[in-house]
């Protein structure tokens, strides 16, 4: 949705309304007298909807008044990509450059200023996938997370990279979007301090990168604890008590991965080309039978019957 396919005379309104359906009820006010140059790309990862804006210098206000109209409770994570801009919320204000962040919440009124040209990711999101409540929010809003340092050099890249391929990721939808919330919570507790929460960002930290780098890794035949743990440069000891801790076991969560990969294929159009072992050897399943064995065990059906139940055909 774009400006430049209205006359400009007509622009202003059109914004105003555009920004409001794909946020929440806000007062839009151009800092420019020219006719107004904006454009949203829009899109949803499951619980997720994030959205590229780009457009002319603008202030944009979530009044009071505004709040009471509409009183959905969202989290919305900002992260520059040109230009600057200015969070204002709860008695704080951040000042962003490319790759910062900043959360502000819907709740509550709060002021976005962005006084030149500029292109922004805007993530919306329940505060629940945050792992917080909205009296909980004060504390972290309009808070600058650098790109540069801590949790936000590791969520401001994943966050561009996600919402610039969002359709490479429609299979992972749901998982994706926990991630987005698991990441957003070690980022967000960073500023929410208890005894012990510094040792507990941290783990939680590398856990998280630990699971990204399975998923990017399912395919490889060769993908062991022993190798996570060099790639990450922690002991075996202190990768498998990481995984302890969360109930599971490194190998069975890169075959929980795994085997939920396969699935998704073998129900859906994306693998109706490739056949069952086709489709567990891009898995990085290469013995068939004893991918058989743990799919069924796990979903309690046969792959080739899995995929015959859902009509989802293939080659066998």
């Amino acid at each position: 949705m774009r400006t430049q396919d209205h006359a400009a005379a007509q622009r202003r309104a059109f914004w105003q309304d555009v920004v409001c359906d794909s946020f929440v009820p806000v007062q839009v006010r151009p800092l420019r007298d020219d006719p107004f140059r904006g454009e949203i790309r829009a899109d949803r990862l499951g619980a997720v909807q994030f959205s590229e804006i780009s457009a002319d210098p603008s202030r944009v206000d979530r009044t009071p008044r505004l709040i009471a109209r509409s009183d959905a409770e969202y989290l919305l994570v900002g992260l520059v990509q040109r230009g600057s801009a200015v969070v204002q919320q709860d008695g704080r204000e951040a000042a962003l450059r490319p790759g910062d962040i900043a959360c502000y919440d819907t709740s509550r009124p709060y002021t976005l200023i962005c006084g030149e040209d500029f292109t922004m990711l805007e993530f919306m999101l329940p505060h629940r996938l945050a792992h917080l409540d909205s009296g909980r929010t004060g504390e972290v809003t309009a808070t600058l997370f650098s790109a540069s340092e801590g949790v936000g050099a590791l969520l401001s890249p994943f966050l561009t990279r996600l919402a610039r391929n969002s359709g490479d990721y429609v299979d992972s939808a749901a998982g994706l979007s926990q991630t987005v919330g698991d990441l957003l919570a070690t980022m967000l507790a960073s500023r929410v301090r208890a005894p012990g929460d510094d040792l507990r960002a941290a783990r939680r930290t590398t856990l998280l990168r630990v699971r990204a780098y399975v998923d990017q890794n399912l395919a490889d035949p060769d993908l062991s604890p022993e190798r996570i743990a060099r790639a990450h440069h922690v002991s075996l000891r202190h990768l498998q008590k990481l995984f302890a801790e969360e109930g599971a076991t490194v190998t069975g969560w890169i075959r929980g991965r795994r085997l939920e990969g396969c699935r998704r294929e073998l129900a859906g159009p994306y693998g109706a080309d490739r056949t069952v072992g086709a489709i567990a050897a891009r898995w990085g399943f290469m013995n068939l039978a004893h991918f058989s064995r743990l799919f069924k065990a796990a979903y309690g059906v046969a792959p080739r019957d899995f995929r015959a139940a859902r009509g989802a055909g293939g080659p066998g």
